[in-house]
């Protein structure tokens, strides 16, 4: 039988193989739409949300699916628990998604493999990757005025920015998932932010719960 150690160093080198895909140059050509997803759990049972907008803010198209859990909760292999429900729902989407906003991380990842690198590597669209809580490295303090941002290091790599999307508000952390630049991908953001979280990604959450 596989020890978990063992379970995690095949974890391990599956991400370091696939950081080699990773594209680190802007393919966003246009940005007319833009889908965010999130996923929620209760007990054994996980929903994921998909909801796609325009440059108005309009929706153009959502879904919501419950599964089982396929994958037990791991800090940094988020990817394996989120990513097939993920797909799976996004398979569905008949819209054409210009960039996909993910509540989560891109490269700011010990292996620079967050879910929204993973999913645009599978995709190869555009991803970005938003999370609400810092999962390593460093930055400056920010004035709290949208649009303030510091560039987030660890050993000495810029791998993603604290971004302050609305007034005397809590910043996010962006990072790149693949396919964008981290400039382009902080303009995306802020044109998508209404609130603290990108409408996309805020919407998806909402489908994402469980009522």
């Amino acid at each position: 039988m596989i020890s978990e150690k063992e379970n995690l160093e095949i974890l391990d080198f599956l991400q370091q193989k696939l950081k080699k895909q990773i594209s680190f140059t802007n393919q966003l050509k246009k940005l007319e739409t833009a889908a965010g997803c999130d996923v929620s759990y209760q007990k054994d049972k996980a929903k994921v949300g998909i909801c796609v907008l325009n440059d108005k803010f309009e929706i153009l198209e959502e879904i919501s699916k419950v599964r089982n859990s396929p994958f037990p909760y791991l800090s940094g292999y988020l990817m394996f628990r989120e990513a097939p429900l993920i797909l799976e729902a996004l398979f569905k989407i008949k819209t054409k998604i210009d960039c996909l906003l993910v509540d989560g991380n891109g490269i700011l990842h010990p292996h620079s493999m967050g879910l929204a690198t993973f999913l645009g590597i599978i995709l190869r669209k555009p991803t970005i990757g938003c999370a609400k809580t810092l999962l390593l490295g460093n930055y400056s303090s920010l004035d709290k005025k949208r649009g303030d941002f510091s560039y987030i290091k660890h050993k000495r790599k810029i791998l993603g920015m604290a971004l302050c999307t609305k007034d005397n508000t809590k910043e996010i952390y962006i990072s790149i998932g693949w396919g964008i630049t981290l400039k382009k991908a902080k303009e995306v953001v802020l044109r998508f932010c209404r609130f603290r979280i990108p409408e996309p990604i805020r919407k998806a959450h909402q489908l994402s719960r469980f009522i």
